[in-house]
């Protein structure tokens, strides 16, 4: 994570209830809720968390410390797996923020305690606002990518509004 980044920076809490299940191959996510941090008292703290499940059938979701080269290494495209966008509600519309540090994350490798390969769980992102923002309804939507490059759809929050 980059230091000046007052927007959204992600903790991932990885609950990994591991089932043996036929998933298909491509990580698939589904959107369970956002969870507000009730104790938030301004845009400089985490305003809350988004939950979303996940299965992957051949269980190649995460990076190890050692997956740094290639596609993998800093600076290209996959040196995140999982992948978030911010948008502000801009004069009744949602706009795109991009914010001056990175908001994507890197979450390490699950394991199948099955043997089977095939892997499922939750994944909770904190997530914050950005604090120069006039505007008080976001909403965020998240992917994530899997060893194969394979990409979930993309999960797309409710409108959240803030009041702070």
């Amino acid at each position: 994570m980059r230091k000046g980044f007052p927007l959204l920076i992600i903790v991932v809490l990885l609950t990994s209830c591991l089932k043996q299940e036929d998933f298909p191959n491509r990580p698939d996510i589904e959107y369970v809720g956002f969870f507000p941090n009730l104790n938030a008292t301004s845009k400089a703290d985490s305003v809350g968390f988004v939950r979303f499940n996940f299965t992957d059938g051949d269980g190649d979701l995460g990076l190890d410390d050692s997956d740094n080269q290639g596609q993998f290494a800093m600076g290209e495209p996959y040196e995140f797996n999982l992948f978030v966008r911010y948008f502000e509600r801009q004069n009744g519309n949602f706009v795109q923020v991009i914010p001056p540090g990175e908001i994507n994350v890197r979450f390490k490798r699950l394991k199948s305690e099955t043997g089977n390969g095939s892997i499922q769980g939750s994944m909770d992102v904190r997530t914050y606002l950005s604090s120069a923002s006039p505007f008080d309804t976001v909403r965020f939507e998240m992917y994530i990518v899997d060893r194969a490059l394979n990409h979930s759809d993309t999960l797309v929050t409710e409108d959240l509004i803030f009041d702070f």
